[in-house]
């Protein structure tokens, strides 16, 4: 395998195991289990500044609008949203059996149905992902330069807050992750995904990413929206860097290339197995959070993976969203 194909596939992986474990510190902080509120906030501050900015970032980076409008428009239907529908679905009809409100109520059948359109909890990403394509593929139709303008033009705005999309408060997500997507296209036309790839980075990159997060630690970006603006900057170059990169070993590599290569799976279904994991270690009365974060995130990449081989072994991985990684290439 390729440099290339390795190097951005150990990205996705490293980057798919924050997504889990981000979850499942959420999850133990919704069920109470996390007594200090600021220790909570620093380590969620930690995580979210890098890890949903990192694939958007990468999906620009590998963006491809050759397709015409309408097989474009098809092709991200099956990729995006139908999986968002099927697993945010599965997700409300399971909570709702359980016995779980959504949104501070618990549904009735004909609810889990509409619930997902917006999607509800983890599947915004699909759904903010597909809107972001859609832009791109239009911006795509423009001149080179006019392309890149409008792209510079439109994360400005989005971060200076000039784009009101109330009272469509599902499209706010799309607002906050439209400059990293655009970066990574603008990244792709102007430089290259090849340029990514020395081994001369890792030094720089995380150095750029200790700055940004402790920039976030320290409060720094808390009231500055320029400042969030370049430790979200930081932290995904830097990320992207050092994992595009590092030199992991004959060993480790390959099961990190192969994870990266299956994060639509663990995307779509690792809280079902993070969740279930905490409501059983609670009922046998453990409390430790250690215990829960390793647990809860070993069961929310290795369970998906579980299914993935179900899915496969049934012909179904296809029909269920499998099919795909988090970013195409």
């Amino acid at each position: 395998m390729s440099q290339r194909i390795d190097g951005f596939d150990v990205i996705k992986a490293v980057a798919i195991v924050f997504v889990v474990i981000g979850h499942t510190w959420r999850g133990l902080n919704t069920a109470g289990m996390i007594p200090e509120a600021a220790l909570f906030a620093r380590i969620d501050a930690a995580i979210y500044l890098f890890h949903m900015p990192v694939f958007f970032f990468l999906s620009g980076l590998f963006f491809s609008a050759r397709r015409p409008l309408l097989d474009f428009l098809r092709n991200r239907a099956v990729l995006l949203i139908w999986p968002m529908l099927l697993w945010g679905w599965i997700d409300a009809g399971l909570k709702s059996a359980a016995g779980i409100p959504i949104k501070g109520q618990l549904l009735s059948a004909i609810e889990v149905f509409w619930s997902v359109l917006p999607p509800v909890g983890i599947f915004w990403f699909l759904y903010t992902l597909f809107i972001l394509h859609v832009i791109g593929w239009s911006l795509a139709r423009l001149p080179r330069p006019l392309q890149l303008f409008a792209m510079a033009a439109l994360a400005v705005a989005a971060r200076a807050g000039w784009i009101n999309v109330s009272p469509f408060d599902s499209l706010w997500n799309t607002l906050i992750y439209l400059p990293p997507f655009f970066a990574g296209i603008a990244f792709a036309m102007l430089a290259g995904h090849s340029t990514l790839l020395h081994k001369s980075l890792i030094l720089p990159g995380f150095l750029a990413f200790i700055a940004a997060e402790t920039l976030v630690l320290s409060g720094a970006t808390a009231d500055t929206v320029w400042l969030a603006t370049l430790a979200t900057a930081l932290a995904c170059a830097g990320f992207v860097m050092v994992f595009a990169n590092l030199p992991l070993g004959a060993r480790i590599a390959p099961w990190l290339v192969m994870l990266g290569q299956y994060t639509m799976p663990i995307y779509l279904s690792h809280v079902i197995f993070s969740a279930a994991t905490r409501l059983v270690l609670r009922r046998l009365g453990t409390e430790d959070l250690s215990t829960h974060m390793l647990l809860g995130t070993l069961a929310g990449v290795l369970g998906p993976l579980a299914l993935l081989w179900l899915a496969k072994r049934a012909g179904l991985s296809g029909a269920v969203g499998f099919q795909t990684a988090l970013v195409q290439r």
